[in-house]
């Protein structure tokens, strides 16, 4: 395949500024969603304070024409830095190759790496029998492969297939976890100021428990997933986004002495944005998260809210 020399770069950088009610809970409320990575693991212990977060991010684009159509290849940089919390700082980095073809199907590839994310302290039971606080901390990676297939002018189906790993520090290797993850999306233009996206996904996580036969706590999970995102243009220049996501997640541990066996969690989570278009480079976004989430196990569920002002700016 070859290119022409109409290939165009473009660089999007974006500020936003959060507050939540639990630092815990932050990355897996905001990452939960069908663009990115709604299975991220939660913490044990959440409910330790809340904190303002700083989030830079900037994406390098290229898009070119090639004999079967265009190809589109771009990295994203982000990260979120907590203002008290400094622990849970962290980078979320992505890959993407896209090829659209002459007849609107497109293909595309991601690989999405997010290194040393801070889960808070969690007990571990040594082998003698006693139990310490330790740190834990998750590396994720995953490659997800997306086929979009227009079926009218306005109404395009996507497949999507996962496959990635959830790497833990010592001694939480036992918790490593190999997943897959399918699905499909839909996407409607109702007409030209709104727009609905509806997913579901289904997902099965594997964790290596033999590596710490002592312990009983096996992480392996089968996940449904549910999302629907609704776009409308409410004046000139000011667009709402409302999403409504759902999630469960059943652990599959057999082990009779594990907590995990027979639990499962529920998350229910809604989001409102605000798009305010200043010109047609630079984009003010003003936005509230509020989730609520409940394990079997546990009496109450846990709430969190987020609520976030940003700035999104294309040259």
């Amino acid at each position: 395949m070859s290119s022409n020399a109409e290939a165009e770069w473009s660089i999007e950088v974006n500020n936003s500024a959060y507050y939540t009610d639990d630092v815990t809970l932050f990355s897996v409320t905001r990452r939960l969603s069908l663009k990115d990575d709604p299975s991220q693991p939660t913490v044990d212990r959440p409910g330790q304070g809340g904190d303002f977060v700083y989030e830079p991010g900037a994406t390098l684009e290229w898009q070119g024409e090639n004999t079967l159509g265009k190809l589109l290849m771009a990295m994203d940089a982000s990260g979120y830095i907590f203002a008290d919390h400094t622990d849970f700082s962290h980078g979320l980095y992505e890959f993407r190759l896209a090829q659209t073809f002459t007849n609107k199907a497109k293909i595309s590839l991601h690989y999405n790496f997010v290194p040393d994310l801070f889960l808070g302290k969690n007990a571990f039971r040594q082998v003698n029998g006693e139990e310490s606080e330790v740190d834990e901390k998750l590396t994720n990676h995953y490659w997800s492969l997306r086929l979009d297939q227009p079926l009218t002018n306005n109404l395009t189906v996507r497949l999507l297939g996962r496959y990635g790993l959830r790497n833990y520090n010592e001694p939480f290797q036992h918790r490593d976890t190999q997943f897959w993850t399918l699905g499909p999306h839909l996407e409607w233009v109702i007409n030209p100021d709104m727009e609905l996206l509806i997913g579901y996904h289904y997902e099965q996580g594997t964790a290596a428990h033999q590596r710490a036969a002592h312990f009983p706590d096996d992480v392996s999970y089968i996940n449904h997933y549910a999302s629907a995102e609704f776009k409308i243009r409410l004046l000139d220049k000011l667009t709402g986004i409302f999403i409504f996501d759902y999630e469960t997640n059943g652990f599959t541990s057999r082990r009779i002495d594990d907590e995990h066996l027979g639990a499962s969690e529920n998350v229910y989570q809604g989001e409102i944005e605000l798009l305010y278009e200043l010109d047609g480079s630079a984009t003010v976004k003003l936005g509230w998260q509020h989730g609520s989430r409940k394990l079997t196990t546990e009496q109450q569920s846990i709430k969190n809210n987020n609520v976030w002002l940003g700035l999104e700016y294309v040259f």
